[in-house]
């Protein structure tokens, strides 16, 4: 929100019939300077069709600061630009309603962004402590997309089937431009910059078949289908530049052309079962398929950093080529079971099988000897399961927990990249630098929750909750030559503990209270403990949350809210890299008045404050604010 003033109209609805079973409905909200709009009409007749359409637009800020390194003279830097995307679309929809006949919907839609958002990927800035760099400088993309929808939907009942189907075809246009500072010391500001030029554009369409019915009293059935082929190209620019814009020694890569065209077929088969009272139970199953295939033609600088390299900056062409296959099979199971008096016992199941093929070549012409192959066959397996119960013996007490457990598990198959070391005698020798030991990667998930609500008396309600998260990440890799290494090594494990309390209070008729309080501390370690720049990172989590209504009469009401958080998950290893994670404590309050004036006329005056500090970032997102929001709600008989 904007410091200063602002206002309009927050919402408004209104409905109206303008005949025998017409009605003409409208509602939206125009907020000012947020550039927050938007408006829907429709015009409907019963038993025949309806015509609906609409426009929105709204404002998201993004933050211009980059990262925080204390040690420098100028701990962190910001871009001085007021940095937001304006989002919006707009729609139109015709639809056919006649009884006995298929319901038609046919539309159109029309979707946008335009402005700048913020990058998490920051630029190095150098200084006394690391000749290479912190990567601290902010950097910003500039985005206008744009993209234009056609829309088809049935529906039919038939024979006590239900059958429909949706069909989309999208048409998308993009472009983007970002400049992200390469080098400067960290006193001054950016001496070179890698403007990156970048436009996309595609065709989309897809098809969705579902069908439905209700076998028996007890035997529900639905399953579906979905085709969509993807075809589109994109081409990008890249140069480095000084501050004046003249090119200098860097990265300049371009492309004209990059095709890629993807196609996918999925299938659905779903079913809900009630075989003997007080036992349900689920099953399903969804099968997917995908080729997707890309390429394209790329100049690049043959050596980016290379000083020796001539102004004019020679180019090296080379050809991309990408393939990818894909196939997966998910299958979930549920059973719940209510015959135990007050309590109901569940459990739930998830399986899945994804096999992937991809491969990743270039043939660079003028040096073949720097050619690129990745070729990797993966599979990864997943098993979800959750098992538990709740149970409310007396009107009083309910309780409830279960536990959870993930296991994923990917295997790799990779061909070692080969290089041509002699085109002329076709002689070719490893590629040590591409990583192709990895084998195995496996994560492990349990989790345990459990909630106790307490009802004791009828204006105190509270409620107690745990959750226990643990996992543990381990990686598989090829034997290192000359050395032992272990067939599975403990990567990494991350903790969680959270806590929560909620009130419920209502001591008398006129005053109603609510809070929770949450706390939770987490960690998560690496296999590489012992390296300096590598630290644990681990913290705790506060938040408070409450608020509280009274009646002082039948015409007016007072409110109060009140909110809390605190985190410290800063790091420690400033030494020898750069400290990231959060550290903060945000206030906020909110007290008002509603009057109700008339029948017809509301009004409400409230006062926020709210207070927020960030040690993590040098306090540059520091700030103390303060509001006052009036509010008329009007209401026509």
């Amino acid at each position: 929100m904007k410091e200063g003033f602002g206002g309009g109209l927050e919402h408004f609805c209104m409905q109206e019939k303008i005949g025998p079973g017409k009605t003409f409905s409208a509602e939206g909200r125009a907020l000012f300077p947020d550039n927050d709009f938007q408006i829907k009409l429709a015009l409907q007749k019963a038993d025949l069709g309806f015509v609906r359409g609409g426009f929105e637009q709204w404002r998201r800020y993004y933050d211009d600061t980059g990262g925080y390194y204390q040690p420098f003279a100028v701990p962190s830097f910001n871009l001085n630009r007021d940095l937001h995307l304006d989002i919006g679309r707009a729609w139109i929809d015709f639809g056919l309603t006649l009884p006995a006949w298929p319901q038609i919907v046919v539309g159109y839609e029309y979707q946008f962004k335009e402005g700048s958002k913020s990058m998490l990927a920051w630029g190095p800035v150098g200084g006394e402590t690391n000749a290479f760099g912190r990567n601290i400088y902010p950097s910003a993309k500039d985005i206008d997309e744009q993209v234009h929808i056609v829309k088809f939907d049935l529906s039919h009942e038939f024979g006590g089937w239900r059958v429909e189907d949706s069909a989309r075809v999208e048409f998308y246009r993009q472009k983007t431009q970002q400049a992200d500072a390469r080098d400067f010391m960290s006193t001054g500001g950016p001496d070179v910059f890698v403007q990156t030029r970048e436009g996309a554009s595609h065709v989309q369409g897809m098809n969705t078949i579902r069908l439905e019915r209700q076998i028996t009293d007890w035997w529900f059935l639905s399953g579906g289908y979905l085709y969509s082929r993807f075809d589109g190209d994109a081409s990008f620019n890249q140069q480095t530049l000084t501050s004046d814009g003249v090119p200098t020694i860097g990265q300049f890569w371009s492309s004209d052309v990059i095709v890629l065209k993807r196609e996918a077929h999925d299938f659905s088969l779903a079913t809900l079962l009630q075989p003997v009272e007080g036992l349900s139970g689920s099953l399903g199953v969804q099968a997917e398929w995908q080729r997707q295939h890309g390429a394209g033609n790329i100049s690049l600088n043959p050596d980016p950093i290379d000083p020796t390299v001539p102004a004019s900056f020679v180019l090296n062409p080379a050809t991309i080529h990408s393939d990818l296959d894909e196939s997966k099979v998910m299958e979930n199971a549920g059973l719940r079971f209510t015959k135990i008096p007050f309590t109901v016992l569940f459990g739930e199941a998830r399986f899945e099988q994804d096999n992937i093929g991809q491969i990743e070549e270039d043939d660079i012409v003028t040096r073949p000897a720097s050619a690129f192959l990745r070729d990797t066959d993966a599979r990864n397996d997943q098993r979800d399961g959750r098992v538990g119960f709740n149970t409310s013996p007396w009107p009083w007490i309910s309780f409830s927990a279960h536990y959870k457990n993930r296991l994923s598990s990917t295997d790799y198959d990779k061909r070692v990249d080969f290089k041509i070391l002699d085109p002329t005698n076709h002689v070719f020798g490893p590629n040590p630098g591409y990583s192709a030991f990895i084998r195995n990667r496996k994560m492990d998930t349990d989790e345990v929750e459990a909630k106790l609500v307490l009802h004791p008396v009828n204006w105190l309600r509270a409620a107690l909750t745990y959750q226990l998260v643990s996992t543990e990440y381990s990686t598989t890799t090829d034997p290192v030559p000359g050395g032992i290494m272990p067939e599975s090594l403990l990567a990494g494990n991350y903790d969680a503990h959270v806590y929560g309390l909620g009130l419920t209070l209502t001591p008398f008729q006129r005053l109603y209270f609510s809070g929770t309080f949450t706390y939770s501390e987490s960690r998560i370690v690496t296999g590489l403990r012992g390296e300096p720049s590598i630290a644990p990172y681990e913290g705790h989590l506060y938040s408070v949350m409450a608020s509280a209504n009274f009646s002082l009469n039948s015409k007016t009401d007072l409110h109060c809210a009140y909110s809390f958080s605190q985190a410290d998950y800063g790091q420690s290893d400033a030494a020898d890299g750069l400290p990231l994670g959060l550290t903060y404590s945000r206030h906020g309050l909110m007290a008002g008045v509603s009057r109700r004036l008339t029948s017809y006329l509301t009004s409400t005056l409230r006062y926020g404050f709210y207070r927020y500090s960030e040690p993590s970032t040098g306090g540059n997102n520091d700030y103390t604010a303060h509001g006052i929001f009036a509010t008329l709600l009007v209401k026509w008989p």
